[in-house]
């Protein structure tokens, strides 16, 4: 069976699709510019990526202690801000479970929050500050990292594509068709987007690489 994955595999990801014959081909360009350094303390911070973790703390060296309370997207976003010694309040799958969450707290009382700081990317999805606008919290965004399409021509027929963002699906089409083959997405957002374009869509339990393998697994 051979496989397209739309990014870079870690060797450990490697590892769980020995057996298989895998092609990796990035279609998005991630970069974090400089210079992005916090002068004062944020009170209502929400991190929807692990780029934005790795920008904010691992590429321009922002410290934990500025942070009072977090909020974010993912499993893999959570660990990544607890390893810088962030303790994150409230964890969603996505920005739209997200924004329900901490809206409901906010409407029991649970939360007082009137602003919260968004760090994201430059293409991102504006269900978070829709949401939260309507319902009285202002959305300051911090663009901390900037994704680029690199749109590659696939010249090969695979079985099954693996996605893991709306923005590698957007770039893959720009050079590719429509193919009537299963496509694996990493979350809802994917999802919605691969839905677009394609007829048969599978979505991983969690927003994990290693969930989108495991959903191929149990699907093939």
């Amino acid at each position: 069976m051979k496989i397209l994955s739309t990014k870079i595999l870690t060797n450990h990801q490697q590892d769980l699709l020995k057996g298989f014959d895998v092609k990796e081909v990035s279609m998005i360009d991630i970069s974090f510019g400089e210079g992005f350094v916090l002068d004062q303390k944020i009170e209502n911070a929400i991190f929807t990526s692990v780029n934005s973790v790795k920008s904010v703390f691992e590429v321009h060296k922002n410290k934990a202690d500025l942070f009072n309370t977090v909020f974010c997207v993912g499993s893999k976003t959570q660990k990544l801000l607890e390893k810088h010694g962030v303790k994150v309040e409230v964890v969603a799958s996505n920005a739209q479970e997200l924004s329900d969450l901490l809206v409901d707290k906010i409407a029991n009382h649970e939360l007082n929050i009137k602003e919260v700081n968004w760090f994201c990317g430059n293409i991102r999805n504006t269900v978070l500050p829709t949401i939260m606008a309507e319902n009285g919290v202002l959305v300051t965004e911090y663009i901390v990292y900037q994704t680029t399409l690199v749109p590659q021509k696939i010249k090969e027929d695979f079985d099954i594509i693996l996605f893991f963002s709306p923005t590698g699906i957007i770039s893959y089409l720009k050079k590719n068709s429509v193919v009537n083959k299963p496509v694996v997405c990493i979350g809802v957002t994917t999802a919605t987007e691969a839905l677009n374009s394609f007829n048969e869509v599978y979505m991983a339990e969690d927003t994990t690489v290693e969930s989108v393998i495991q959903k191929l697994k149990e699907i093939i």
